[in-house]
């Protein structure tokens, strides 16, 4: 028993031409730029993501050190220690709300609500591409178009897909803030000496890190 191929040439070639479109938009919008602005953002990435900017776990949970974190309701200590813990461990925050996005955005693919939300969207494109297959559909007197029909698809998914992920940003956001903000505010920040005026912070001295 044979089987047909129904993939239609058509379909590649224009999927081909929509990706080309939005790479020539892409480069057409980073051109736009000026070199200093990228220049400028080049170098505060590289000195925001530097990796020794990222603690030790030792650091990060104070091992080793007689009362690593403490609660304290004074504002002359506790505003200092949220400042220093935000500017040492930032990057440690970062990492904290990563790996919650990751979490969440696995157990949100995995939600039956969305797969069905995606299996449907898979189905609306592949009805979409066959029934323009030979350059326009009928809906009723009038043809619309394979460009002006995947170009609502498209419109369609984006929104689909914003109500699908848009769950994923505001759990991470939500959930890496309070475990940054309690990690800060508990956090005794004063076996932890780095120079806050230089980018970042250089570590002078940190205890936790030197044991072994």
């Amino acid at each position: 028993m044979s089987t047909e191929n129904t993939t239609d040439p058509n379909d590649v070639v224009q999927m081909a031409q929509m990706a080309n479109t939005a790479n020539e938009t892409l480069n057409k919008a980073s051109a736009a730029v000026p070199q200093e602005t990228k220049d400028l953002l080049r170098n505060a990435k590289n000195r925001i993501l530097e990796n020794d900017k990222l603690r030790s776990f030792s650091s990060f949970v104070g091992k080793g050190e007689q009362s690593a974190f403490s609660l304290t309701v004074q504002p002359g200590i506790l505003c200092p220690r949220l400042k220093k813990n935000i500017l040492y461990f930032y990057l440690n925050y970062i990492l904290i709300a990563a790996i919650v996005m990751v979490i969440t955005l696995l157990a949100t693919m995995l939600n039956p609500k969305t797969i069905i939300s995606v299996a449907v969207l898979l189905l609306a494109w592949f009805f979409v591409l066959q029934s323009t297959a030979d350059g326009g559909m009928k809906l009723g007197s009038s043809t619309v178009s394979r460009k002006n029909a995947t170009s609502v698809m498209m419109v369609i998914t984006a929104i689909v897909l914003f109500f699908v992920v848009k769950g994923v940003f505001f759990v991470t956001l939500t959930s890496a803030s309070v475990i940054a903000l309690i990690h800060a505010l508990l956090r005794d920040s004063s076996n932890i000496s780095f120079d806050e005026s230089a980018d970042g912070g250089d570590v002078t001295s940190d205890p936790a890190d030197q044991v072994a």
